[in-house]
């Protein structure tokens, strides 16, 4: 709720400013004032306004349209969690049945190793639908755990070609929304290393500074070109994207380079 009339900054600019990072479904505005012109509507809705209630006011109204913005923003955290839940449940086919096919190839050859496949891919799965999903944030040691987990599978079906250096900090406090790192982690997986005939390695690494927990997720794959936008069309990478953006008001940065590998990163801040 904000006034129109203000001293240093009036209400339209404050409106503007909050737009360029929310939607007005993530955070409704409401403007509270005298002015009653029609010009000076027009330009609160084209400023970002949700809703324009002129002083004086009567409770009644002013209540029920502040309960009806609550429920807009609600919505949309609702729609948040929605995404969050559908993402992290859903396994690629491919994944999942290339995982099946190398648990059975295992078996009579190498029970050992076919039962610890058995069990990185369970933890898989159990984190895969794990109602916690649906939260906008987890723990960072939740998160790190279903990368593991993944990185467990992948290393028992490719051996050496999949290696992976981790560089984070011990003792962390982070929470980060479900799947952002396994999501960049997986994209590195396939598209940047096992590529390479003799795959590569993955490096995720977490750098704590003043303002920011600044996360990196790199490997020395194939690379591509990053002046071409089709390759930031993957849904994994535009949800993940959408999330850190509509929470913590960031962007992925990519750089890559064919040949060399490529490097997303991504800060979140600190409380």
């Amino acid at each position: 709720m904000s006034d129109i009339m203000m001293p240093h900054m009036s209400g339209y600019e404050l409106a503007k400013r909050i737009r360029e990072q929310f939607s007005i479904s993530e955070l409704p505005i409401l403007f509270l004032t005298a002015r009653q012109q029609r010009e000076d509507i027009q330009i609160a809705f084209l400023s970002g306004a949700n809703d324009y209630v002129k002083k004086p006011m009567e409770y009644v109204e002013l209540k029920s349209r502040v309960n009806a913005l609550v429920r807009v923003k609600q919505s949309s955290e609702e729609r948040l969690r929605i995404e969050a839940a559908w993402l992290q449940a859903q396994i690629q086919p491919h994944f999942f049945f290339n995982t099946l096919s190398s648990i059975i190839s295992l078996h009579g050859v190498d029970d050992t190793q076919m039962e610890e496949l058995l069990l990185a891919f369970s933890n898989y799965l159990q984190m895969s639908f794990d109602f916690q999903n649906a939260d906008l944030v987890v723990p960072i040691d939740y998160e790190l755990k279903l990368v593991r987990s993944y990185i467990a599978i992948e290393q028992i079906r490719f051996g050496d070609r999949v290696q992976v250096i981790w560089d984070i900090p011990e003792n962390i406090e982070l929470s980060i929304p479900p799947l952002s790192i396994q999501t960049l982690d997986e994209n590195a997986v396939q598209h940047g290393i096992l590529p390479q005939r003799g795959g590569g390695t993955v490096t995720i690494r977490i750098v704590e500074t003043e303002q920011h927990f600044n996360i990196t997720i790199s490997d020395n794959g194939v690379g591509f070109d990053n002046t071409d936008p089709k390759e930031k069309t993957s849904v994994g990478l535009v949800n993940t994207e959408q999330r850190l953006n509509q929470l913590f008001g960031v962007e992925l940065t990519i750089e890559s380079v064919v040949g060399q590998g490529t490097t997303i990163s991504f800060p979140i801040p600190k409380k």
